[in-house]
Order: C-alpha cells, then structure tokens, then sequence
C-alpha cells in the first residue's frame, strides 16, 4: 500500500482516498437532508458518529472473520495496515449512526439513511476504485482465462493474446509473477457509480426506500463480483463470506419489504420460494466453479458467470417487486 508523510505522521493512499470521498458524502448527504427537511445538526451529528463506527465496525467484521489468520501474523486489532476492513461491517456503523441520530434528534431512521444512501454509494466507488493503490481487487489471470490449452477451463472464447486487456485499468500486474490479473474492483466501483446515479435520480419515497434499494442493489451484484474476486478475500471453507452476506442481505431486504407492504400470506410465500431458488442456482454456479458438482464440470467459469448473474438479476427483480410496494413514491 502507497505511504505518505504528513506532519510527521504516516498515512496511506488508499485510506487518504476514502476520507476524502467520506466528507464530500457528508456534504452531499446534508444537501439531501434540506431537500428532505432534516432538522439543523441532524447530519453533522450522524457524521460524528458514522465516521467512527463504520471504521469500527468495518474493522470488526474483516478481523473477526480472518482472526486466524491475523493472530497468526500478530496484527493487532487497529493495526489498519495490516489488514482490511469489511464493507458490509462498514454500512452497520452506517445504520448504527442514523439510528442513533434518529433517537437523539427524534427523526426517523429511515430518512437520514436515504439521506446518506446515494452519497454513500460514491464512497464504495471511491474506495472500489482507491484499491488498484493497494493491489487488492483482482480476478484471474487474463491469459490464462482466454487461453484454449489450459487447464483451468475458464473461458469457452479461445484468445491467444488478449493484450488489449493487459493494461490499467482492464487489469492489475502480480507484483511477483508479473500476470496481468482481471481488475474486478473496476466492475464493483462502475457498479456502485450507476447505484448512486439511480438513488439521485430516484423520486422521494416513503422514509427508508432509498437506503433498502441501495442494499438489494449492493448485495445483487456482490455475490458474482466476489465470486470473480480472487485476492485475499474472506473465506468460510472455499465458500467466501461476503457472498453468504450478500445472500442474507437480500433476503433481509425481502422481509423488511413484504412486512412494510403487508403482503399477504401466500404472496410471501411465493416471493420467498423464489429467492431461495435464485439464490440456490447463484450457490450451484460457486460449486461448479470449484468442480464439485460431476455433472456441471463441463461449464466454463464465464457460462457459470453469466447464469449466476441471471440468477442474481432474479433475485433483485424478485425483491424490488416487493419493495416497490412497500416503499410507494412520495411528495418531496
């Protein structure tokens, strides 16, 4: 990771970056909050509290869920350096903040979260984008995926020499082999950019639709983004944690949608079955990517991706019937 020096102190690129786009979110966030007509010091004290809980409990997620690892090479806790933080661990600071705002300035949560939805998904993109400073965010070999006489069976498209994508920013170089890695923090932050240019666009809807949509958003793509992910990500087994969150995240979002929209019975149901279906094909394609499913192991890992994305655009679309619903549009 890039180091500077300022006033004696050592800082990092990366770090440095995500500030920056931290305090341009909380102005953006207090321009949102007169248009939705949030009291005077609702949104500087949310941002007093935001800071150091996303940090916190960013902090936390990453830690506890690679303890092993990080006791193993002796980084302490707050050694920010020597490791990294969870996005998910992140955004409940986020929603720890608003709600503790909400109760001290007698708000509702939902709106200082909306508030705060479309600037904060800048924040993702800048940070997405603030990792080609680290040399984290990275896929598979670019040679290896097109190449047709390995054995790695990624792609069915034969390209002896994809140079085009040998480059910033289609692709980081192994700082000890020198391949050229997929730059799969491109996808996420392009992702989270058109995610904040729909939030802005979106018209006001009842207290808590634009942070529930930015989450199904979120979390739809992450589960094959983080399937393409290939740094160091947080594992359970071969299965990586930020896809089961991801899957849970929706699946929250769902029942916050059809409670809020007092679907009926069967209604729920069906919306339910449909999830776990989606989401059961979207874990069949990470099996298959392993080859751990006999008859799959004639997929190549870019069919295996484009069907778990389908599986995945099923999933939101499967959500966001709900939530337009539970979240109809309001007068500004």
């Amino acid at each position: 990771m890039t180091q500077f020096k300022a006033g004696g102190m050592t800082g990092y690129s990366w770090g440095a970056v995500v500030a920056a786009a931290a305090l341009v979110s909380l102005l953006l966030t207090a321009l949102n909050g007169k248009k939705r007509g949030l009291k005077q010091g609702t949104v500087p004290l949310f941002g007093l509290l935001a800071i150091p809980l996303c940090i916190l409990l960013g902090r936390a997620g990453y830690y506890l869920c690679s303890i092993n690892r990080m006791q193993a090479m002796g980084v302490p806790f707050f050694d920010l350096a020597g490791g990294g933080m969870m996005l998910y661990g992140a955004a409940a600071g986020g929603l720890l903040a608003a709600f503790l705002t909400g109760r001290i300035t007698e708000t509702p949560v939902g709106r200082i979260a909306d508030c705060a939805a479309a600037p904060a998904a800048l924040t993702i993109a800048a940070g997405r984008f603030a990792e080609y400073l680290t040399g984290a965010g990275y896929g598979f070999s670019v040679t290896d995926w097109f190449d047709p006489w390995n054995s790695y069976n990624r792609s069915f498209i034969a390209w002896e020499e994809p140079d085009i994508l040998c480059r910033f920013p289609f692709a980081v170089q192994d700082p000890f082999y020198g391949d050229w890695m997929f730059a799969i923090n491109l996808l996420e932050g392009i992702a989270a950019i058109v995610f904040a240019v729909i939030l802005f666009r979106m018209k006001t809807r009842k207290d808590g639709g634009a942070a529930v949509l930015l989450l199904m958003m979120y979390a739809s793509c992450q589960v094959v983004f983080e399937s393409m992910r290939e740094d160091e990500v947080l594992r359970l087994n071969f299965m990586k944690i930020n896809m089961l969150i991801s899957a849970l995240a929706l699946l929250t979002a769902l029942i916050i949608c059809l409670k809020k929209g007092r679907a009926d019975g069967r209604y729920s149901a069906g919306m339910t079955v449909t999830l776990f279906l989606t989401a059961g094909i979207a874990t069949a394609m990470e099996f298959a990517l392993e080859q751990k499913i006999g008859f799959l192991t004639w997929m190549r890992a870019d069919l295996c991706y484009l069907v778990m994305g389908l599986a995945c655009a099923c999933m939101l679309l499967t959500v966001l019937k709900t939530w337009k619903k539970a979240f109809p549009v309001t007068e500004a």
